[in-house]
């Protein structure tokens, strides 16, 4: 068997660190390590064995619910009549209109911006630790929202907007990187997955302080909304060190014996810490040694060799919301008012859709679990292909009231397809990327995700505002397309990862399994375990 070295130290990494590796490495060479939380034991049980890593991927995804709440309490703004007087054009006498460029311009900068704070993301957590990041990010999402509270104008709104928005590209991407590395692999994917859930907690939360508010005629209708949005990053900044740092960041550093302090505080005290300890160290010496033993990693190794296949992947996966129509569901307040639904009817619609999504959302924790991501996905968007031609239809061939409702009630229903479509992704492209790479490759794929979703965000309020492409349900049909392309592109390239070690993947990419086949795969490790079951029967 291969020796593999100890892991780099840093300045921090004391003789203890240096013992500690050494005899963790021994054990790696000698015994046949495997995680500990490949095992019997159910989900359920592993969520009641690990209560604190449950509460810190609680934590983890409060950057998700923050950007659910921030990303539709514009759309739900753009229904308060002192919102549109103060930020809009009078029309007539007591009608006011948003016009569609601030429209575009404030959905698609706050894009851009979320995805540069993913990107930054990366170098940050990678130098300084995840813990660090999450503190940044809050920090900088305070700001934003002090200035979106004051603006008083389009343009100091936008510039809010923008602060904000890096805040919330470097919690979420935080967030997924420290998830993917604290969680036992019995309930990665559920853990993973919770993203969407969070988002959609967030949009429910932001349309429940709306309702009751859209009635009101002074600006605290929306500046109450907006004041709300300052709880989510103070829970950030405030138990920011609370959480133990990720151990694989402590590993990568060389320093072992805050890894073994910290996996101590997530585990529960019946667990010993010292096999997934072992773990980490085995398989974050073998990925470093296939880099030429360099400890050092740049956005360029993204691209290189097997990597370049995981890094497509994640972009996939972190585009797939856009091509299911999340822009246009997120504008789906706006959209219904603008073809004909009241006010009171769009609110109580959206809060209808939001309800879905979490549903959905909910019952894809239990169904990925047994049926796996890649299923789940295409079933997803399975289902919104036939909502978006049931939407074309209707759009297409009738403009009455009840042609207008079936669009509306379809569009709504489009947000059932987030659980088992965005979920199952996300979790996925947590899992996906090499151990070494995994703070520049989460940030990589959120920069992708919020810079394609600029496209969208500047293209969706032309298309259906009525003053400019005013296509109006027959947007059912762009979405349509373009979902049968995400189909299309998942069954083809996205691979199976449940139930799967990062030694494994990393084994079958390595192998170049593809895509398709990587269900049934067997790894050498699983070929071995099956060898000694054979050699001792009843052991």
């Amino acid at each position: 068997m291969a020796t593999t070295n100890p892991p780099a130290a840093d300045s921090k990494t004391t003789d203890d660190d240096v013992k500690l590796s050494a005899q963790h490495l021994e054990r790696v060479e000698t015994v046949h390590t495997t995680q500990p939380d490949v095992s019997d034991l159910s989900i359920w049980q592993t969520i009641k064995q690990n209560p604190f890593i449950v509460l810190c991927c609680i934590y983890a995804n409060m950057g998700a619910l923050m950007y659910g709440f921030d990303n539709i309490a514009l759309s739900l703004c753009l229904n308060m009549v002192p919102f549109q007087a103060q930020f809009g054009e009078q029309v007539s006498p007591g009608t006011y209109i948003i016009p569609a460029y601030w429209q575009s311009l404030w959905n698609a900068m706050a894009q851009v911006c979320t995805g540069f704070g993913a990107w930054g993301a990366g170098p940050i957590s990678d130098r300084f630790g995840r813990r660090i990041s999450f503190c940044v990010s809050g920090l900088i999402s305070i700001a934003g929202t002090a200035v979106i509270y004051t603006a008083t104008t389009p343009g100091a709104f936008l510039g809010g907007k923008m602060i904000n928005a890096i805040g919330l590209g470097m919690a979420l991407t935080t967030g997924q990187i420290y998830v993917s590395e604290i969680t036992p692999l019995r309930i990665r994917g559920v853990a993973l997955s919770a993203y969407a859930f969070s988002m959609n907690l967030g949009y429910l939360i932001a349309a429940s302080v709306a309702f009751d508010r859209v009635t009101i005629m002074d600006q605290s209708s929306y500046k109450v909304l907006f004041a709300s949005n300052w709880v989510w990053p103070l829970v950030i900044v405030l138990f920011c060190f609370v959480i133990p740092e990720s151990p694989y960041y402590l590993v990568r550093k060389g320093n072992l014996s805050s890894a073994t302090k910290g996996l101590s505080k997530l585990y529960n005290k019946s667990i010993s810490v010292e096999p997934i300890l072992a773990s980490m160290v085995r398989i974050t010496r073998e990925e470093e040694n296939q880099a030429n033993a360099s400890s050092e990693t740049s956005y360029m190794d993204l691209f290189k060799g097997t990597n370049w296949r995981r890094t497509r992947i994640i972009l996939y996966t972190n585009g797939l919301n856009q091509m299911i129509g999340a822009t246009f569901i997120s504008n789906a307040p706006y959209f219904m008012i603008t073809a004909g639904l009241s006010s009171s009817q769009a609110s109580m619609m959206i809060e209808l859709g939001i309800g879905f999504a979490l549903i959905s959302s909910f019952f894809t924790f239990w169904f990925m679990t047994f049926v796996g991501r890649r299923k789940m996905i295409l079933s997803g968007i399975s289902l919104a292909v036939v909502l978006f031609l049931i939407m074309g239809i209707a759009a297409s061939v009738s403009s009455s009231k009840a042609s207008l409702w079936c669009v509306g009630v379809t569009l709504q229903l489009v947000w059932f397809t987030i659980g088992p479509s965005i979920g199952p992704s996300i979790s996925l492209a947590g899992e996906i990327s090499s151990l070494r790479l995994r703070a520049k490759s989460q940030s990589l794929g959120f920069f992708f995700n919020y810079s394609y979703s600029t496209v969208w965000n500047v293209a969706v309020p032309y298309m259906f505002n009525a003053t400019e492409g005013n296509l109006g349900g027959k947007m059912g049909w762009i979405f349509l397309a373009t979902s049968c392309i995400a189909w299309f592109v998942v069954w083809a390239e996205i691979p199976e990862t449940k139930d799967r070690t990062y030694g494994e993947l990393d084994e079958m990419f390595n192998e170049r399994v593809p895509a398709r086949k990587f269900k049934a795969y067997r790894t050498e490790r699983r070929v071995a375990d099956a060898k000694v079951e054979d050699e001792n029967p009843g052991v």
